[in-house]
C-alpha cells in the first residue's frame, strides 16, 4: 500500500491503477478519518473511483488526492 497523506484529521492514500497492462491510470483514494480514541484501526472511511485516465500513475495519484482534499473540505 502506498504511503498517504495527512490532511485535516484523516489519511488519504492514492490507490490508482491500470485495467489494462501498459494502459492509462484511474484515479482512485482511499481516506481514514482519525477518530478521537480510536484503537488504531486502519479501515477506509471512504473510498472513491473516478472515471478520468491519466497517462501516468503520478498524475492519478495527484489528481485523486487534490479531489480527496475538496471531499474533505466539503464534508
Amino acid at each position: 500500500m502506498k504511503d498517504g497523506m495527512e490532511y485535516k484529521n484523516c489519511l488519504i492514500r492514492g490507490e490508482s491503477f491500470q485495467r489494462e497492462k501498459n494502459g492509462t491510470w484511474i484515479p482512485q483514494y482511499s481516506l481514514v478519518r482519525h477518530e478521537t480514541g480510536s484503537k488504531g484501526h486502519d479501515f477506509p472511511s471512504y473510498q472513491y473511483q473516478f472515471e478520468e485516465a491519466f497517462p501516468t500513475e503520478s498524475e492519478a495519484d495527484e489528481y485523486a488526492l487534490r479531489r480527496a482534499r475538496e471531499w474533505v473540505d466539503r464534508n
